[in-house]
């Protein structure tokens, strides 16, 4: 469906095996009013915000986790989570040796729980770009609130595995690393609360990536 009067397109979207939500991303390119591009992160979620909340209408603000438009109006942002993916060529040589952090890409994006009365109900992302940082996705509320909820401080971030649709709330660095599941996932019995060290993880998944087809899963 689209938002009468607006430049963005409303997809479901299915970003972890049982965590459906709606995800609005915003179109590409000057001509759709894409709003120009922000010095910092900070600044893109501040202006997302302001956009996410004049979108919000009757026919979608359930979609975007909110229980009523005028909800929306009251929403604020939370401290950001920084997103690192895992590539799938990285995940097929990783041998399972202590470097797993070695297997982290800067993503370039962050997202932002978006609250209301502190209670997180959605989010917005923002990504960089060559000019500057744009607030790129609007939506994901139970992806959201499962990350949030396997949060323990502001200094956790995602990771991300695209080829598999899995991500883990994760903390520390080098042999440190560690990864907390957020949801349970039978595919590699992995338990949501369960925080194990990265090079472990990687190792269930890489068993997994070395079968994966490319197709949707």
């Amino acid at each position: 469906m689209r938002i009468r009067g607006a430049m963005l397109l409303v997809v479901v979207a299915l970003l972890v095996s049982g965590c459906k939500g709606r995800l609005i991303p915003v179109s590409q390119g000057n001509q759709s009013g894409e709003p120009p591009a922000s010095a910092t992160s900070q600044d893109a979620a501040q202006a997302g915000l302001k956009t996410m909340q004049s979108l919000v209408m009757a026919e979608n603000y359930q979609g975007l986790g909110f229980s009523s438009v005028d909800q929306a109006k009251n929403a604020q942002l939370s401290d950001p989570m920084k997103i690192y993916s895992v590539p799938l060529d990285a995940l097929n040589s990783y041998k399972g040796d202590t470097n797993a952090a070695g297997l982290l890409q800067d993503a370039h994006k962050q997202i932002y729980p978006v609250t209301v009365d502190q209670q997180v109900l959605s989010s917005l992302s923002t990504a960089q770009h060559s000019d500057g940082w744009r607030a790129n996705e609007f939506g994901n509320s139970a992806l959201t609130r499962a990350l949030a909820a396997h949060r323990t401080n502001k200094d956790d971030f995602v990771v991300w595995v695209p080829a598999l649709k899995i991500y883990f709330v994760a903390r520390g660095e080098g042999e440190g690393l560690t990864l907390t599941t957020i949801m349970d996932d039978p595919r590699f019995d992995f338990k949501a609360g369960e925080t194990i060290p990265a090079s472990r993880a990687f190792a269930v998944l890489q068993r997994s990536a070395s079968q994966y087809n490319g197709l949707p899963q």
